[in-house]
């Protein structure tokens, strides 16, 4: 057993989810909420040490960080990252933090030219030169970003990818790692790990797999790039996060997300759970 250990973004897909697994275990979890009236029917938060904190807001971090021995960081998708990153890393120095576990991203090392990942590697320096122990986890997209009302509503996925194929992973498996890189006694420090699921999937196969799944028809409908700019318009997108998703898709374009990695499998012991799995453990969702 470890000490008390911080999870930011505890709301979120992948926090949510490293806390629940965390509890599971037996840990002592403080979870980090913007609003604790807003989470009372989160059933991954329940049973645990709930903190608000804003990250915007340095005194809310002071109370987040009191007593707490690790941290999970995870910050928002913004401009932002980097500085957010940097104001936790302080305040994680300031209060004795032995180890941080970041989520990164798939390619965060890669140098190339795309914002997001620039802003993750300016938040990994900061927490190498913070001289705090570390793990880096760095993703590869979500299955579960595949939930989409356009499945339900329409029956199709509509995205700018062509025939790119990607190695999708299950968020359960990045908690797993990341459960596994806080509490296996420093096993996991200083490394960084790429985190992948089993197989490398086009969205036309993926979407064939959720139409056995479900017993509907869901087809995968390629899209321009000026059709999805104007969807996500709509939808109240900023320009920042559409032209940092819209880079994305160039990548998946170019097979830069198609690698398949070994690390869960040896971190975890077993392979990565399938698209399929996940889809049949979520069927419910897509119906």
């Amino acid at each position: 057993m470890v000490g008390t250990i911080l999870v930011t973004g505890a709301t979120g897909t992948v926090g949510g989810e490293v806390v629940k697994q965390l509890s599971s275990t037996g840990q002592t979890v403080r979870a980090s909420v913007r609003s604790t009236s807003r989470v009372t029917s989160n059933d991954k938060l329940k049973d645990v040490e709930l903190v608000e904190m804003d990250y915007d807001k340095p005194e809310t971090l002071v109370t987040a960080f009191k007593g707490a021995d690790k941290l999970f960081l995870l910050t928002p998708v913004s401009p932002k990252t980097a500085e957010l990153a940097g104001n936790l890393v302080k305040e994680a120095k300031k209060n004795g933090i032995k180890h941080i576990v970041k989520q990164s991203i798939m390619g965060a090392d890669s140098e190339l030219d795309v914002v997001i990942l620039r802003l993750h590697r300016q938040a990994e320096k900061i927490i190498e030169e913070s001289g705090i122990a570390f793990t880096f986890l760095r993703p590869n997209d979500f299955m579960q970003n595949f939930y989409s009302p356009t499945i339900k509503s329409n029956n199709a996925i509509y995205l700018p990818a062509e025939d790119a194929k990607v190695s999708f992973v299950d968020v359960r498996d990045i908690a797993a790692t990341a459960v596994k890189a806080l509490t296996d006694d420093g096993k996991h420090i200083g490394k960084a790990y790429t985190i992948t699921g089993p197989e490398e999937l086009s969205y036309s196969r993926a979407a064939e797999i959720l139409s056995n799944v479900t017993g509907k028809k869901i087809s995968y409908v390629n899209v321009s790039e000026e059709d999805t700019r104007a969807g996500m318009k709509a939808m109240g997108w900023d320009d920042w996060i559409i032209n940092a998703t819209l880079q994305f898709f160039d990548l998946y374009r170019k097979g830069y997300s198609s690698r398949v990695s070994s690390e869960v499998q040896e971190i975890l012991g077993r392979r990565p759970i399938s698209f399929t799995q996940f889809a049949n453990d979520y069927a419910q969702a897509f119906r």
